[in-house]
């Protein structure tokens, strides 16, 4: 889980904290944010004493969304987003959470310091260019509204909560017996003969009346709701819709960067690697001073890393622990490694993980970097600042100018942007911004649609603003005759069609019945006869049809063939004759595939055992929910 942590937090470092909050997802899903806000007054619910409150809460809302909005994108309906949507199942994941981190505390089960700080520092979200980046980290945290020991907190109860989930899940296994009998129907294969019988031919000279059009129209009105629709046209602000009509001077620049050089000392960040020993038993205390001796004697440190230290996760790497710009690790780590000079190491220095040795591998940014090397990004992030000072001004303009406005091409005139205008959509929301649940919240607010105000200034994200007018109503009913009269008459010739064709089908399989091959009779009518044999379950389109209704058939005595027709939805109607059917047999497997089965049915079993620990550790747990504000 933790590599799946490393490979998939990119981008900001914003979207890289919320992403990392959502890796637990055990069963129904448990994000691990309970405990994070000290049990603060406004609680929304208690596990055995512990407290998750209200920030815990929209903090883990926020995150849902941003993980469904990040997976589906645009195509996820607006009033799925909602906070009344996802309060009760989000709510108990964090109660899932919290029992599940409990039975974890109980049985003693720990993650130590310097495995976290590992983990921190290995997260791509928190690295430039592959190496940790403690300004990175900071403004991550600082978006998402945790301090440094927070984070590092919640990390360590992951991690440890992950060990139980592991130790549940893990013992796990499958018999061969259970692996047979899946492997008997899924493997299952069949043999069989098909022919489609086209309702295409026929439609041309297929007839329908206006009669026969308005009974359908009539007698299948449900089929023809429309839901209530409306149309907006909007003004949308985003900082970036001013960066580009902003310049910047050089003078300004060459201020930035003196500055930046004035303030580079700051900025040193140090590239360390450590021997760990944990403990304080004599072993730990007789380990410590036989490193140290082997250091006095001139071995070398990488070496003495993979053979000595107990942070498995960096010896294998001479203990190599990445950068720290002076608060990664623990204060005595800091304060160590800082009066080092590259390549010396530390005597032994005590923390809570344990006694460390550190070497001090390189010094980076020991020189700042020439003004032309900085040029680009600081007037870039001139721009992007006064663009975003621009952006708040004409946010807190735009809701004035639209109040009252009978149209929004004034204020956006004003404000120096475009109208833009959207296609009909309903409260499950559309595509674009329409698909935003504050957006089609706003558009359906009845002082919007009814009453023809514009909405208020929304704020869809930290740099994403909206104001809009509702510019056409639908209400909701049934679609006009005239709306769907084409697609009723298609249908219509299709059904007659395949009436037809089920009377061809039931002919030919009397011929079948009466002694004649399916070959023969295929050849005879000029229809083309498709084989499929040794077919396994599955497939897409007219095809998995085909195979799905295959499966469906009773299958044949020895020696005999069954056969049946069915229509499709397009008026086709498809005959398939079965003629033999085989059991999936484990053995006939090979050993790699036999493995993989037994992981998998090992996994799912695993999978279920948890569900059941967690629902055998809920019904013991005193849960209080709050109500619903």
């Amino acid at each position: 889980m933790l590599q799946s942590m490393r490979d998939n937090l990119k981008g900001t470092a914003a979207i890289i904290v919320a992403a990392f909050f959502g890796f637990i997802m055990v069963i129904g899903g448990i994000d691990f944010f309970t405990g994070a806000s000290g049990g603060s007054a406004d609680r929304v619910a208690e596990v055995n004493g512990e407290k998750i409150s209200n920030l815990d809460l929209q903090r883990a809302i926020q995150n849902r969304r941003s993980m469904i909005e990040s997976q589906y994108g645009e195509n996820v309906p607006a009033d799925l987003l909602t906070d009344e949507q996802l309060r009760g199942p989000v709510l108990q994941q964090l109660v899932n959470s919290s029992v599940m981190r409990q039975a974890a505390q109980k049985r003693g089960m720990v993650m130590s310091s310097a495995v976290v700080d590992r983990e921190i520092v290995q997260m791509p979200g928190f690295q430039i260019n592959g190496q940790f980046d403690q300004q990175m980290f900071r403004d991550g945290l600082r978006r998402m509204g945790y301090s440094p020991a927070g984070f590092r907190q919640l990390l360590e109860q992951e991690m440890v909560m992950q060990q139980y989930v592991n130790s549940v899940s893990g013992s796990a296994f499958a018999t061969r017996a259970e692996a047979e009998e899946v492997v008997s129907v899924s493997m299952e294969e069949r043999d069989f003969d098909y022919l489609t019988l086209s309702a295409t031919p026929l439609l041309e000279g297929i007839q329908v009346s206006d009669s026969e059009v308005q009974s359908f129209y009539d007698e299948n009105q449900q089929s023809f709701q429309r839901p209530e629709q409306v149309a907006i046209e909007y003004i949308e602000l985003t900082p970036e819709q001013f960066a580009a009509n902003i310049d910047v001077s050089d003078e300004d620049v060459r201020a930035q960067y003196d500055q930046e050089v004035k303030n580079f000392q700051a900025n040193i960040r140090r590239h360390a690697a450590h021997i760990l020993v944990e403990g304080e038993d004599e072993a730990a205390q007789a380990k410590v001073a036989e490193v140290q001796a082997k250091l006095d004697e001139g071995a070398e440190f990488e070496a003495l890393a993979k053979e000595y230290s107990d942070d498995i996760i960096t010896s294998e790497e001479g203990g190599d622990v990445g950068f720290t710009s002076g608060d990664v690790f623990p204060e005595a780590f800091e304060d160590a490694l800082a009066n080092l000079e590259v390549g010396q190491v530390s005597g032994p220095v005590k923390t809570d993980a344990g006694v460390h040795f550190i070497k001090l591998l390189e010094v980076a940014d020991a020189e700042p970097p020439a003004f032309e090397e900085r040029k680009s990004a600081i007037a870039a992030r001139l721009r992007n600042a006064e663009a975003e000072r621009e952006f708040v001004g004409a946010i807190s303009r735009l809701g004035d100018l639209a109040y009252n406005a009978e149209t929004l091409a004034g204020p956006a005139e004003e404000l120096g942007v475009s109208v833009q205008k959207s296609p009909l959509f309903s409260r499950r929301g559309g595509a674009g911004i329409t698909a935003d649940a504050k957006v089609v919240a706003a558009a359906f607010a009845p002082e919007v649609m009814e009453d023809g105000n514009s909405s208020d200034v929304l704020n869809l994200s930290e740099n994403h603003a909206v104001v809009l007018k509702v510019t056409e109503h639908k209400p909701a009913g049934v679609k006009p005759l005239e709306e769907v009269q084409e697609d009723i008459v298609q249908r219509l010739k299709r059904d007659k069609a395949a009436e037809q064709l089920v009377s061809k089908a039931s002919a030919i399989e009397q011929q079948v019945g009466s002694g004649e091959s399916l070959e023969d009779v295929a050849k005879a009518e000029e229809l083309t006869l498709e084989t499929s044999d040794k077919t396994r379950r599955g497939g897409f389109g007219v095809r998995g049809e085909v195979v799905e209704h295959a499966f469906s058939m009773d299958a044949p005595r020895p020696g005999a063939k069954n056969l049946e027709d069915f229509k499709l939805a397009s008026g086709d109607v498809v005959l398939v004759q079965l003629r033999a059917v085989r059991e999936g047999d484990l053995s006939r497997q090979s050993k790699e595939q036999r493995e993989a089965l037994m992981q998998q049915l090992a996994s799912m079993q695993g999978t279920s055992e948890l569900a059941a620990v967690q629902q055998f550790l809920a019904s013991q747990a005193d849960i209080e929910l709050s109500a619903a504000e």
